[in-house]
C-alpha cells in the first residue's frame, strides 16, 4: 500500500500545488480487475495491461510473491510494451518483473534491500546496486516506498523546477534528507546519522558484513575507537551492547529469509554468518524461543 501511495500522492498533491493536471495516471492491473494489497485494500483498475495505447511513463509496483502473480504472460506483456514508452521504472519488486522481461540487462538498478542478494544472483547482466533509487537511462528502480517518494519528487522537480517540488514536499511536511544513491539500510539510522554518527557507522559496517561477521574489536578500529568506548556508546544510546545488537541484526536477517525466502537452513546459516546449520538452529532458538524449521511448518 505505501509502495502505491508513495507513487500516486505525490502527482496528486502535485496537481493540487498547481491548480491544474500536471500528471494523469491510470492503473493498470494484469487482468484488469482489481487486486488485492497485502493489508487487504482492495485497488480498482481502470484497464488491463497491454490493452491500452502506450503513454508517457510506465510504472510496475509489485510486492510479496511477484513471480507467483506475473506469469510468463505478464512478463510478455512487459517486454512487448516498454518500447512504446518514453520511460520504464519498477517499484520494489517491479524491479523483478523488468529482469525478468530483459529490460535491465546492461544497467544498473535496484530493489528492496531484503532482496538484493538474491537479485544479484539471479540478474548476472545486471549492476546492483543498493542505492535508494537508480535512473539508468529510460529506466528507473527504487528501493521501496521511502525511495519511490524521493524519486516521484525528482520526477516532479525535474519537470516542474526545486521551488514548486519544495511546496509538494511541504504538502507531506516531508523533508527530503537522502541522496539517490545513499544506500538502503535494514536499520533506519537517520536519527543516529546526526546525534550518534559512530554508533551509525559502526551498525553501516554491521550490516555489510552479515554473512562473514567482522569482530568487535575490527568494529571499533574501523570506526576509530577503543571497544570500551563503543561499548559505552552503544550502551547509552541503544541499551545493548554492539556484540548483541550485531548477533541481533543477523538473526532478524535469518528470520526474513526463512519467512519470505525459499532459501535451506543451510543456505540462510551461511548467509548470516553462521559456521553450520545446527550452530544457526541453536542460536535461532535461543534468541526466537523457536526452531527456524518451525515458521515454516
Amino acid at each position: 500500500m505505501m509502495s502505491v501511495a508513495c507513487t500516486l500522492d505525490p502527482m496528486r498533491a502535485a496537481n493540487r500545488v498547481a491548480g491544474e493536471p500536471v500528471f494523469e495516471w491510470r492503473i493498470l492491473t494484469l487482468d484488469g480487475e482489481p487486486v488485492r494489497l497485502t493489508c487487504g485494500l482492495p485497488i480498482a483498475a481502470d484497464a488491463r495491461f497491454g490493452e491500452t495505447e502506450a503513454d508517457d511513463v510506465l510504472i510496475i509496483i509489485a510486492g510479496f510473491d511477484s513471480e507467483i502473480h506475473a506469469q510468463k504472460d505478464a512478463v510478455g506483456r512487459i517486454q512487448k510494451s516498454a518500447s512504446s514508452y518514453k520511460a520504464v521504472g519498477g517499484v520494489e519488486a517491479g524491479s523483478w518483473l523488468m529482469a525478468r522481461a530483459g529490460l535491465l540487462n546492461g544497467f544498473s538498478a535496484t530493489t528492496h534491500w531484503e532482496d538484493l542478494e538474491d537479485f544479484a544472483e539471479k540478474f548476472l547482466k545486471i549492476e546492483v546496486v543498493r542505492d535508494r533509487y537508480v535512473i539508468d537511462g529510460r529506466f528507473f528502480t527504487t528501493g521501496g516506498a521511502s525511495p519511490t517518494f524521493d524519486l516521484m519528487l525528482h520526477l516532479i522537480r525535474s519537470r516542474k523546477g526545486e521551488l514548486f517540488a519544495m511546496q509538494v514536499s511541504s504538502v507531506f511536511i516531508y523533508d527530503e534528507f537522502h541522496t539517490p544513491g545513499d544506500a538502503q539500510s535494514s536499520v533506519p539510522l537517520g536519527r543516529l546519522d546526526f546525534s550518534e554518527p559512530v554508533v551509525a557507522a559502526a551498525i553501516k559496517i554491521m550490516e555489510s558484513r552479515l554473512d562473514e561477521p567482522a569482530s568487535i574489536e575490527q568494529i571499533a578500529r574501523s570506526v576509530k575507537m577503543s571497544v570500551r568506548g563503543l561499548e559505552m556508546l552503544f550502551g547509552r544510546t541503544l541499551h545493548t551492547t554492539p556484540g548483541k545488537f550485531y548477533r541481533h541484526l543477523r538473526l532478524q536477517a535469518s528470520r526474513r529469509m526463512i519467512t519470505d525466502t525459499r532459501l535451506s537452513i543451510q543456505q540462510i546459516a551461511v548467509r548470516t554468518g553462521f559456521g553450520s546449520s545446527s550452530a544457526f538452529s541453536r542460536a535461532y532458538k535461543m534468541h526466537f524461543g523457536e526452531n527456524p524449521t518451525y515458521m515454516r511448518t
